[in-house]
């Protein structure tokens, strides 16, 4: 399989599963931004407009980050703090919290949600009570990490690297990501059934709560769970990828397969998740991620 000068820097991430095949997801960035309007930028007000999201297809993944729960620390003295999460999302899911400070997390569920796994991220030490029976997977540590920790999106200034560590979740769990909520400081989120989330993210400090999340673009039973884009499509052919904007990067592979085609396609599709995506085999579409509906409809 050969990769684009784009696949080439995260040939490593492979996401697997059901919502890439089906192109169930695009995303939309929705509240925050800071005083220049810049979207994850630290700034005054609350976490403003909110959209509400199709249906999401298949199990989801949900990241909350934030950079500390309290400001009392420096000099090398860093003393843990404590936030929760009360999630009401009714889906099956794996979440995962991030903290640069020590923070020991409450996580709760209402009642029809699944946990399947609490992930643990941070700098410094990460710990957790879960609902029973929830598996908790920690990373933590200079050397534990997960290399990054994020707490606005789609960045922010400083040490935050949002977009590696999304990376980072996502080659951990196979998925791809469902939502993001953070603030640089809170200690409470309650998201929501319907993906929005409310936080007590300190604004009386400057501080903004951003969000983004995954907004589907088909209904989910438009196409049967599973649904194979390369069934019946045997013979050799041409792969096209294209970004959905008149500047944008585009691939052209003759005689390729469509499991090729369509794993190339899956590679080279995370690498700037705020752009649109349509990948064809011999003309067909075999994925399409828009970040807004209608953005590959000229493409």
């Amino acid at each position: 399989m050969t990769l684009s000068y784009f696949g080439r820097t995260l040939a490593g991430l492979v996401l697997t599963g059901t919502l890439g095949l089906l192109g169930c997801k695009g995303t939309v960035v929705i509240g925050g931004g800071g005083e220049d309007g810049q979207p994850g930028q630290p700034g005054p007000g609350d976490p403003g407009g909110v959209v509400n999201p199709p249906p999401v297809c298949g199990s989801e993944l949900h990241l909350i980050g934030i950079y500390e729960s309290h400001g009392n620390h420096g000099g090398g003295v860093h003393p843990p703090g404590a936030a929760s999460v009360h999630v009401e999302r009714q889906s099956s899911s794996i979440l995962v919290l991030s903290s640069y400070e020590p923070v020991h997390w409450t996580v709760t569920a209402a009642e029809g949600v699944t946990l399947e796994k609490v992930i643990l991220n941070g700098y410094h030490d990460q710990t957790a009570d879960v609902p029973a029976g929830v598996a908790v997977e920690i990373h933590d540590g200079p050397d534990g990490s997960l290399g990054a920790y994020g707490y606005a999106w789609p960045h922010a200034e400083g040490g935050s690297d949002t977009q590696t560590l999304v990376a980072a979740v996502e080659n951990l769990t196979g998925r791809a990501l469902t939502s993001f909520h953070g603030c640089y400081q809170a200690t409470h989120f309650t998201l929501h059934d319907d993906l929005q989330a409310d936080s007590s993210c300190a604004i009386e400090q400057g501080y903004t709560q951003t969000s983004h999340v995954a907004e589907g673009m088909l209904e989910c039973d438009d196409e049967p769970e599973g649904a194979d884009s390369c069934a019946g499509k045997e013979a050799p052919g041409v792969y096209d990828f294209k970004f959905c904007w008149d500047q944008g990067g585009s691939m052209h592979t003759p005689d390729s397969s469509c499991e090729e085609a369509l794993d190339n396609c899956l590679l080279n599709s995370p690498l700037n998740p705020d752009r649109s995506v349509i990948c064809r085999f011999d003309g067909e579409v075999v994925h399409l991620r828009e970040v807004v509906p209608g953005d590959c409809d000229g493409f």
